[in-house]
Order: C-alpha cells, then sequence, then structure tokens
C-alpha cells in the first residue's frame, strides 16, 4: 500500500484548551483523522531572544492532500504569531490503519 500521502503534523500550542479546541475542529471538518496531545517544554528563539516556555504539542494524523486547509484552519484560530505546522511523511502504516484513516478523511 502507498503510504506517500500519509503525514503526522505537530503544532506546538500555548495551551491545553488552545490544542484540545483545534483538534476538535481539525477532526470535525475531516482535516485530521486523529488528534494527540502532549505537555512539552521548549527552548526556542524568538525576536532575537532565546524563550523557554511550556506547550502543548498537537500530533496530527492527515494526507497530505488536506495541508493547506489544514494550515488555513491552524493559522485563523492559532494564538502565535507564527505557529509551528510541520508535517512528516509517515513511511509504513499498517493496513488496516492506513484504510481507517483514509476512511475518516473521506
Amino acid at each position: 500500500m502507498d503510504m506517500s500521502e500519509i503525514v503526522t503534523v505537530s503544532i506546538a500550542c500555548a495551551s491545553e484548551d488552545e490544542a484540545q479546541a483545534l483538534a476538535l475542529a481539525l477532526v470535525e471538518t475531516k482535516l485530521a483523522a486523529c488528534a494527540q496531545t502532549t505537555a512539552i517544554h521548549s527552548t526556542y528563539r524568538w525576536r532575537g531572544a532565546v524563550e523557554q516556555a511550556a506547550e502543548v504539542l498537537l500530533t496530527l494524523k492527515t494526507l497530505a492532500a488536506k495541508l493547506p486547509e489544514l494550515e488555513a484552519l491552524v493559522k485563523a484560530r492559532h494564538s502565535y504569531d507564527t505557529p509551528e505546522i510541520v508535517a512528516t511523511p509517515v513511511v509504513w502504516a499498517s493496513a488496516d490503519y492506513a484504510a481507517w484513516l483514509r476512511e475518516s478523511l473521506a
């Protein structure tokens, strides 16, 4: 089975509430089949300074074709000026999972 179109997307969020609101919107609109949240601590450079923050990582499972719409929704609703929206190709997934993912996004 061709996995080239399946991607995972990482989005760092300012809070659990923000991550959950985005997760719900993305799954309800069929832009993501699944969303998971994980508490993280981030160190990054922003506007010339090194910053540190507690964040929530939102991880999504979707198809590459959904990325432009997914990006538009996230940018419209995210609290950050420049939200992290990073897609990573999936090199393998079980056939049953891949079929479920495609069916969930249809």
